[in-house]
């Protein structure tokens, strides 16, 4: 695990890449493994496999985003988690922690470098984070008449049927090889703040998701292209 310090706060970001400390982190999660994500980024990657030249411009995301929904919903049922639908932001959750899917920039996946949201997040996207935003701290907590959301000991819980949950970001990133051919980096995180382009932009806690010796990319010595800005502007 390392610390490294918020240029916009004073608080402590704990960075956890280490592999028995990502497998105890994910654990303490709801008894999350690596092999979990490995299993969803995966099948999702693969899912866009049939793009060509001839695929409209925004299949590859969008084929990527259902699928990586579907999985870690198909695999996480058996570990007590369940799809819910929230202002129509999809998550999978349990009765502890709420996971949502974000597309993140190039530096998702670094441990020296600060991920950003890749695009602006729409008002309720924030809202159900409740981000505050650090590039105009006078305004303070945004959002603060949401009745759903409560920060408890430093953490952002979200209230839903009256549970409260931990909030948490699978954030993922593709650099394009070929046509349906991708490699991809991707981290669970628990955001904290967006900057005024309404990117999330810090986070209180990140877990690296080590991809190495997956099946998500076929031709690893293709020319490395990186994908357009393709994301869900959730408003």
């Amino acid at each position: 695990m390392s610390q490294t310090s918020d240029e916009n706060s004073a608080s402590q970001i704990l960075v956890f890449d280490n592999p028995h400390e990502v497998e105890d982190q994910l654990q303490r999660l709801g008894k999350l493994t690596q092999e979990d994500f490995h299993q969803a980024i995966s099948a999702a990657n693969l899912s866009r496999a049939d793009e060509t030249a001839h695929s409209t411009k925004g299949y590859a995301g969008s084929t990527f985003y259902s699928n990586l929904i579907k999985q870690l919903r198909d695999i996480l049922v058996v570990k007590s988690f369940k799809p819910h639908t929230h202002q129509n932001i999809e998550l999978v959750l349990n009765d502890t922690v709420a996971i949502a899917v974000c597309k993140g920039d190039e530096n998702t996946g670094k441990t020296t470098q600060d991920p950003h949201s890749a695009r602006k997040k729409g008002g309720v996207t924030l809202a159900l984070f409740g981000l505050s935003q650090d590039e105009l701290p006078q305004q303070g907590k945004l959002f603060e008449k949401s009745d759903s959301l409560k920060i408890n000991r430093g953490k952002l819980q979200l209230e839903i049927d009256g549970k409260e949950r931990d909030v948490w970001i699978l954030m993922h990133y593709s650099q394009k090889i070929a046509d349906g051919e991708y490699r991809v980096r991707a981290e669970l995180s628990r955001p904290s703040t967006y900057d005024n382009k309404g990117r999330i932009n810090s986070f209180s806690d990140r877990i690296m998701l080590d991809l190495m010796g997956l099946n998500i990319e076929s031709q690893p010595n293709s020319e490395t292209q990186f994908t357009d800005d393709i994301d869900f502007n959730i408003e």
